[in-house]
């Protein structure tokens, strides 16, 4: 029999488009579940497998909420504005607004080829104007507030992008040079006027806001990290013999009285004046080299601490001792107070700074345990050498010692972070205009009152040289008028690329809304989304930018939650030839549809998902789809051994076991474990004579979440629907039943060792024999890869327990 799957899926996929079967309703009496992927960028290069592999997973999960009755928003657009749809747009010649108008159809028709169960009728793009009005609405609100400012700054410029990027889109090469993340390109240091969102104020908030949600560890403590909390003091430090004072940030107060030496930022304003003469030269070089580098480069723990005398001193407030003050590039003005006060003894950067200038190391701390510490000792313990604080233990000291400098005011309590401003403007022109104008003749600052302020058509949209915006090639766009009449200029920079995506899934709530950019009482049966797919690239950057817009949001009254997503996990990669990371420019992309038109959408959709675990990284393998496009071949043929006389105990059992099962693993997002039970009880019918009609309509629901076009197809063939209606669509069936009473048999997860080290678990029931579990182990992709052109010497399962492989 012949499985003519191109034929079955364009059917499929247009009758489901058509009819757009998969849209959610808002204020359903179900209960509702929001499921999110990350929205595409439509540059113009095509989507890859890797993409799909994004969206496969979260559209069987989606596909399985529907069939257990939940109104399931599950939603599709395109970020269509910045660097990547422009950069393909200069390449090519042709306006980004028709290359990614083409790209956006493209993109469109793979994902319905696909047969993504995305509700279309709430698709958005971020280059629509009835969507940017509302982002640049959005922006209007952080200027209001104070938290949108325009500031002279040093900032990454990079010359073959002609654009500003932030510390987050700078990565670090191989040799340690400074790049783009978006084209690796090289990147210098420069002094421009930009606006940003002073992200900052929302650290606190930010942090807290993770206890509220349901990340995984490694999502969490990569954003602690970047918001870099520190709670300790300020102590301000008399510069010898002037009236002047250094205030130094400190989370180790106890160990103040090990203080030998002071280092200062070289952009600290008190550096000229305190520098004297005879050291003015040298630290003048210094400051100018320490200019061509960022604060990240600057404060790398591996980099070697390099620093120049300025020839004063200050006094240690606590002791009268007079410390000599350096200046080093490793202490920068954005965080702290751009001063440090430097204790050898206790901290490993400050102990390598002073052999390295042969300053003094005096010991402040020793171990608690009254046993001999090696320098420099890191650890918390009894103060010593430090007069009436000498016995306390470290905290003990640090709370009196905070008590003195603050009656004595020299000193305060402290909190700082190392989150920076968020560089929020571009030298690019395929971007949402910042809807501000500068008033003459003094320049005051006024809104857009009319939004939205169109992006205009401009002579070349190609970037400048000279840090200006194309924008202002427009002169009849530039010139305005106040609300007063008076002669006004517009703001020529656009905002990032990731503006629009700060709050499009708020947007596809409500997306036709011309009055609101949602409506308060959808938002408040929606949000927060209920589970958040993206990629681990933007743990840092897309969704710590988006939950500090929410929340600020929710500050103001305009959402009803404080953080946006109560769940998230990041995909990993799909690999491609040579197991690197798939890219049109090393030539190594792989194109779904090609794939789709040889194997079919089903294949390639239960290939990728049976991988792996989601967050995991796979190579390439297009010999896995065809196994997958065999187990559909296998299940079409059996559709002719369908009977309604049919009484198999053991398909019955097997039957209820797969449907538990798979239902248990569909929740955990475990697609993998749960196509390998697929292929289990695929087995177990093709040992058995006939089929059982009911079994068979069962089995055809469950397999709907992960081969939509053939579970379509068996179902109107069995039910012999003549017509189609889309009430009878097997997507909006229920979940089939299972009887716990027939699983009697337990089900567990069972570790697997390969050579003593675990690799993997799978879901064993309590009667299967070794032959069945060995056979599950070895459909388990994984598994298969590690062993792969290796003998197996041993196989040992001991029930309950473990599953021991040895192989050479």
């Amino acid at each position: 029999m012949t499985y003519n799957f191109k034929k079955i899926e364009e059917k499929w996929a247009d009758k489901w488009y058509k009819d757009n079967i998969y849209r959610s309703e808002d204020f359903s009496q179900k209960p509702k579940k929001y499921i999110l992927a990350e929205f595409p960028y439509p540059s113009g290069a095509a989507l890859h497998v890797g993409h799909m592999m994004r969206y496969t997973v979260p559209d069987m999960y989606s596909r399985y909420l529907r069939m257990n009755g939940y109104n399931v928003l599950f939603p599709m657009g395109w970020d269509a504005f910045g660097l990547p749809a422009e950069n393909y747009a200069i390449k090519t010649g042709i306006h980004p607004a028709e290359t990614t108008k083409t790209a956006i159809a493209d993109m469109k028709n793979s994902l319905i080829k696909m047969g993504y169960s995305f509700d279309w009728q709430r698709e958005l793009s971020t280059i629509d104007p009835d969507y940017y009005k509302w982002t640049q609405w959005l922006f209007l609100k952080f200027y209001d507030q104070g938290l949108a400012e325009r500031k002279e700054m040093p900032i990454w410029w990079c010359e073959n992008l002609k654009t500003v990027l932030s510390d987050e889109e700078v990565l670090t090469d191989k040799d340690g040079n400074k790049i783009s993340e978006r084209g690796e390109h090289p990147v210098e240091r420069k002094n421009l006027e930009q606006w940003v969102l002073k992200m900052p104020e929302y650290a606190e908030k930010l942090l807290e806001g993770l206890n509220e949600v349901d990340f995984p560890e490694s999502i969490k403590q990569a954003q602690i990290n970047w918001i870099g909390k520190s709670e300790g003091a300020e102590i301000d430090f008399k510069v010898a013999d002037t009236q002047d004072k250094l205030t130094v940030f400190t989370t180790r107060l106890d160990t103040i009285y090990g203080a030998t030496f002071l280092v200062i930022s070289p952009e600290h304003p008190l550096l000229e004046k305190i520098t004297t003469s005879e050291h003015l030269i040298e630290v003048n070089e210094y400051k100018n080299k320490a200019k061509q580098k960022s604060d990240m480069e600057r404060t790398e723990l591996m980099k070697e601490k390099t620093g120049v005398f300025t020839g004063s001193f200050a006094v240690n407030p606590y002791n009268g001792m007079k410390l000599p003050i350096w200046t080093g590039e490793f202490v920068v003005m954005s965080y702290g107070t751009g001063a440090i006060m430097g204790v050898p003894a206790h901290d490993a950067r400050d102990y390598e700074f002073a052999q390295k200038y042969e300053l003094k190391i005096e010991q402040a701390i020793e171990s608690s345990e009254k046993e001999a510490v090696i320098i420099p000792y890191l650890e918390e313990g009894i103060v010593v050498n430090s007069e009436d604080f000498s016995g306390l233990r470290s905290d003990e000291a640090r709370s009196k010692m905070l008590e003195k400098a603050q009656s004595e005011d020299f000193g305060r309590g402290k909190v700082n972070y190392r989150l920076r401003d968020w560089i929020f403007s571009r030298q690019r022109y395929w971007g949402e205009p910042i809807p501000l104008i500068y008033v003459e003749p003094d320049g005051h600052i006024e809104k857009e009152t009319n939004l939205p302020l169109i992006l205009p058509e401009v002579p070349d949209y190609k970037p400048t040289s000279d840090s200006v915006s194309p924008l202002a090639k427009n002169q009849e766009w530039v010139n305005t008028t106040s609300q007063n009449g008076r002669p006004a200029k517009r703001e020529t920079n656009t905002m990032p690329n990731w503006a629009g995506s700060c709050w499009y899934f708020m947007r596809y709530v409500d997306p036709k809304n011309d009055e609101e950019f949602a409506d308060p009482e959808k938002m408040r049966y929606w949000l927060p989304v209920d589970k958040y797919f993206g990629g681990a690239e933007h743990t840092t950057m897309h969704l710590l930018y988006s939950r500090f817009w929410y929340r600020f949001f929710y500050d103001l009254g305009l959402v009803p939650t404080k953080e946006p997503y109560s769940w998230r996990l990041n995909g990993g990669l799909l690999l491609g030839p040579g197991s690197k990371k798939m890219s049109k420019s090393i030539g190594n992309v792989i194109d779904p549809m090609l794939i789709a038109d040889n194997y079919g959408a089903d294949a390639l959709r239960m290939y990728i998902s049976f991988l792996g675990p989601y967050e995991d990284t796979y190579p390439w393998n297009e010999n896995g789809i065809k196994s997958t496009w065999r187990l559909l071949k296998t299940i079409e043929d059996l559709k002719v051994r369908v009977s309604d006389d049919v009484d198999d105990k053991n398909v019955e059992k097997s039957y209820h076991r797969m449907v538990m099962n798979i239902g248990d693993m569909l929740e955990k997002i475990k697609m993998n474990t749960a196509i390998s039970e697929i292929m289990i009880f695929v087995n177990v019918l093709k040992k058995s004579g006939k089929i059982n009609t009911e079994i068979w309509k069962g089995f055809i629901k469950v397999l709907a979440p992960f081969a939509p076009f053939m579970a379509e197809e068996l179902w109107q063939e069995i039910n012999e629907y003549e017509k189609w209606n889309p009430t009878n669509s097997v997507h909006l069936q229920s979940w089939p039943y299972y009887d716990e009473k027939i699983v009697i048999d337990e089900t567990i997860l069972i570790p697997i060792q390969i050579n003593g080290k675990v690799r993997g678990e799978v879901q064993v029931s309590e009667n299967d024999t070794e032959e069945l579990v060995k056979e599950k182990v070895q459909q388990i992709s994984r598994v298969e890869e590690l062993l792969k052109g290796r003998n197996i010497t041993k196989f040992l399962y001991i029930p309950r327990k473990i599953i021991s492989i040895v192989a050479e």
